[in-house]
């Protein structure tokens, strides 16, 4: 029977009611309550997955599969179980492939007994190989679109009436087509969503640099400005001061002159000073936590630094306790760790480097200590160098621990150093650990 026969001529299923009277109540209750669980979910292997193992117990048959149309209008395998809902390995997805055919391509279910001794079926080698007895075959269509379809086997007689068991697969099938097709769709639309939703914080982004770039080109521009001016004023003045004879005294008007032109250098440099530490004092470091442990964090980092030019005559020992995984951003903190050993190699490019991790418990903080044996910091460089730029005259540009005091902060932890000359530094940062 074709499953057209079921479709209204308002490409509607019919009623149930109408059917067939002569269909147990107890299969109706069945099979509705099987339309209700496949029509709740939109999730498509949610939806297979009910609709096959349904299909394999209406029919009492040893296994089933479902097969789907892909791309190329060719029909895969999606799943395959067996009669207690386990799922069966590739390997044994062998089916009758002539009756799954013949099916599909005439869109009318396929019920066999004894396929074996049938006279119809019995020269089919795959029925011979899997030793088959019944198999019940159903196309799935819905809108007069052949998607897929529903195949049961055993190798055992089946005590089912043929034309009962066809009818309740059609009706299965009807109504799996379309939560099918829905689900298909939802996919489709959720998987578009999610497109869409990447191209709107990849253009969220994309307008942020673009703003930060327009901004950073402002300010570079205002900053050429000033150092132009800063140059003339000084350039001015040693002019002035050439041309002053040694033996005849400054007069008290050039004297002024000198004065103020040496003033408005000054300002523009103390200008230049301002923006500076404004576009590091600005720069948002926008988190994006995740689970991690800090100590595998630790590893990588020291595991790769080892490995270039600035770090190869450096001696690493790690001392780290066993630590609770805590949130944080990987990347960031990757950078702090980066930015203090960078700190103890620019003072001594062959120091030592311990770095420790233990849980502080009584305050529920991950703490993370470096120890160098570098020169060390004096005491009134080490009130500023979390606050303002310091650059000692060693290679760095003096930036590196205000951006890790930055990134620290972000995660609502603390940054300090503790250090006496010529003992080396001991730097300090802590993490929360977030109680779930």
């Amino acid at each position: 029977m074709r499953f057209a026969d079921f479709i209204s001529q308002q490409n509607k299923i019919y009623d149930l009611n109408d059917v067939n009277q002569n269909i147990k109540n107890d299969d109706m209750e069945m099979i509705l309550n099987i339309i209700q669980k496949i029509n709740n979910s939109l999730v498509l292997d949610e939806v297979l997955n009910l609709v096959l193992i349904n299909a394999i117990r209406l029919a009492k048959a040893d296994r089933g599969f479902l097969l789907l149309l892909d791309d190329s209008n060719e029909l895969r395998y999606k799943v395959g179980m067996n009669i207690n809902g386990e799922f069966l390995p590739e390997d044994e997805f062998e089916i009758s492939q002539s009756v799954v055919r013949d099916s599909f391509e005439l869109g009318e279910s396929i019920c066999i007994e004894s396929a074996i001794s049938d006279k119809n079926f019995q020269s089919r080698q795959s029925i011979l190989n899997l030793e088959l007895q019944t198999i019940i075959c159903t196309p799935l269509i819905t809108s007069g679109e052949k998607i897929g379809a529903i195949y049961v086997d055993s190798k055992k007689l089946m005590n089912i009436k043929k034309s009962e068991i066809v009818r309740i697969f059609e009706i299965l099938a009807g109504h799996a087509a379309i939560a099918i097709r829905n689900a298909k769709l939802y996919q489709s639309l959720d998987k578009a969503f999610n497109e869409m939703q990447e191209i709107h914080e990849r253009l969220i982004k994309a307008e942020r640099l673009a703003l930060k770039k327009e901004i950073n080109s402002q300010v570079g521009q205002e900053v050429q400005n000033l150092v132009h001016l800063a140059l003339l004023e000084n350039e001015s003045v040693l002019k002035k001061i050439q041309r002053i004879n040694v033996n005849q005294p400054i007069d008290n008007e050039t004297l002024q002159q000198l004065i103020q032109k040496l003033n408005i250098a000054s300002e523009s440099i103390r200008k230049i000073q301002r923006y500076s530490q404004a576009l590091i004092v600005s720069t948002r470091f926008e988190t994006t936590k995740k689970s991690g442990d800090i100590n595998k964090t630790i590893r990588n980092v020291v595991g790769y630094i080892k490995k270039t030019n600035k770090f190869k005559n450096v001696t690493f020992e790690l001392n780290i306790d066993k630590i609770p995984l805590i949130e944080y951003d990987h990347e960031q903190i990757e950078q702090v760790i980066i930015n203090l050993v960078s700190n103890s190699v620019e003072k001594k490019s062959d120091c030592h480097i311990r770095i420790s991790t233990f849980h502080d418990q009584e305050n529920n903080l991950i703490i993370v200590k470096l120890n160098d044996n570098g020169p060390g910091i004096p005491p009134e460089i080490q009130k500023q160098i979390f606050h303002q730029r310091i650059n000692t005259g060693y290679e760095g540009r003096g930036y590196g621990l205000l951006i890790a005091k930055k990134i620290i902060d972000n995660h609502n932890g603390k940054i300090y150093c503790v250090s006496e000359p010529g003992k080396g530094a001991t730097f300090y940062f802590s993490l929360p650990v977030t109680v779930n």
